[in-house]
């Protein structure tokens, strides 16, 4: 508590000035910028399909409504000196038409661009948001409060239009419009929760990169599975494990069969890289959920399902056992505080500090390549199930979390509504050996995959 106190200044990210509001980046998003284009765009995005016809007029006012509340959020991206740094936007947030791929064809470091956009096709919402700006849970109560503001003013007089957001004191993501958002709304709560003196994670070797040729320019390929909940929850259960940890075994074991089947084909060496025999799942941690917090901006960390393959293959069963062990001995607060401890201390070094943005910039990405990227073969993030106020419920037809796209990293976004498992995958690959025997492997643990995909064959 007396560190937390001591962090508070160095964790407000509001500056005010004769020139109005401006924002500092958190730990976690100071990175970014420096290792995105207009490509590897660094957007995820969260979705909802309505479950009736969607008025553009009435969408673009509840916008309009939840970004005055989300002030924070409404900011372009400027180079200082030294860092960085978040300026308000000078214009509307409009509503723009949806692409068939996802998160592209958008350079958050061009002057003037939001580092979030909202678009529509048909009767879908889809919000896609940049990683310097937030996670995927500041994300979702973004859309959750547009979604709730949206049907409150198609609400009929007498069904209290005037009231305050329907059933929003229910649930703690809702926010009242009409209130001034909270400094905790967009504090570095790395910086907050920060511990001196904690010993560095310990190192991991580099890990196996599935690569393939990649698709056309701008084409980024997502295949959806949709699967009965109550199945997937019960197949884990029978195992021992976690959803999460379930899906991540599953993972793993599709990348085993890639290995294997790269490495008796000789294709490693012919694609130019050595036959890395660790595979490694990346799982982000809502460290919220660990720490208290009720920041929008970013505040995960990552935990690691990994798998030797001089060991040999696995049976299905040992990699989710291994998979059970290794996240709960990973996600723990003391565990991932040697995590957030590591990334605080470097960026408030006295030497980082002082570097110029140029050299900064070049310092991220080589950071970002060596102990970032270079480390693990796949992600995959689950954001659990999504809740809506009751009398709600039925106008939403379902959700859906698109990972951001990265180079040679195939991803996954977990997220579940009413009954249903949404798992997307998003690739810049051409190769779908993976998302092949992913959802193989599900099927032969006798679950119902249904699997749709954005583009065609």
């Amino acid at each position: 508590m007396i560190s937390e106190r001591r962090n508070l200044p160095r964790s407000r990210t509001a500056i005010h000035d004769e020139t109005g509001t401006w924002y500092i980046l958190d730990n976690a998003g100071i990175i970014m910028p420096s290792v995105t284009d207009d490509v590897e765009t660094k957007l995820f995005r969260l979705s909802a399909t309505l479950a009736e016809d969607l008025d553009g007029g009435r969408l673009q006012a509840a916008l309009d409504a939840v970004v005055a509340r989300f002030p924070y959020f409404a900011v372009e991206l400027r180079r200082g000196l030294f860092w960085h740094y978040l300026a308000p936007l000078s214009r509307r947030v409009l509503i723009v038409p949806d692409a068939s791929s996802p998160s592209q064809d958008y350079d958050v470091n061009r002057r003037g661009t939001c580092l979030f956009r909202v678009r529509t096709v048909g009767r879908r919402i889809a919000c896609e948001f940049h990683h310097s700006l937030t996670d995927a849970t500041g994300g979702m109560r973004f859309l959750k409060n547009l979604l709730v503001e949206y049907f409150r003013r198609g609400a009929a007089p007498s069904e209290g239009t005037a009231a305050p957001i329907l059933a929003q004191r229910d649930d703690p993501d809702l926010y009242d419009l009409r209130d001034n958002p909270a400094p905790e709304e967009y504090e570095d709560a790395y910086n907050r929760h920060y511990r001196e003196a904690m010993p560095a994670p310990d190192r991991s070797r580099p890990a196996f990169s599935p690569r393939s040729p990649c698709l056309p320019r701008h084409d980024y390929r997502t295949i959806r599975g949709l699967i009965p909940l109550v199945d997937a929850l019960a197949a884990a259960k029978a195992l021992g494990a976690t959803l999460t940890e379930f899906l991540a075994a599953t993972y793993i074991d599709a990348l085993q069969e890639l290995w294997l089947s790269r490495s008796e084909a000789g294709a490693p060496a012919a694609l130019g890289y050595p036959a890395r025999p660790n595979l490694v799942v990346s799982v982000p941690v809502n460290m919220r959920r660990l720490l208290s917090s009720s920041t929008n901006r970013n505040f995960s960390l990552f935990a690691f399902v990994s798998q030797d393959m001089r060991l040999g293959r696995r049976d299905f069963p040992e990699i989710v056992e291994r998979a059970h062990h290794q996240l709960r001995f990973e996600t723990d607060a003391k565990a991932m505080g040697r995590q957030l401890s590591r990334n605080v201390s470097a960026s408030n070094s006295l030497i980082f500090r002082v570097l110029p943005l140029p050299l900064k910039t070049l310092a991220f990405r080589i950071l970002f390549h060596f102990f970032g990227e270079n480390l693990y073969t796949a992600g995959l993030s689950n954001i659990g199930a999504v809740c809506l106020p009751q009398e709600l419920e039925d106008r939403v037809e379902g959700f859906d979390f698109v990972p951001m796209p990265t180079r040679d990293k195939p991803e996954v976004g977990i997220v579940s509504w009413r009954g249903l498992l949404h798992v997307t995958f998003g690739s810049l690959a051409s190769s779908r050996e993976l998302e092949r025997l992913f959802f193989t492997r599900l099927r032969k643990i006798g679950l119902h995959v249904r699997v749709e995909c954005n583009l065609e064959e």
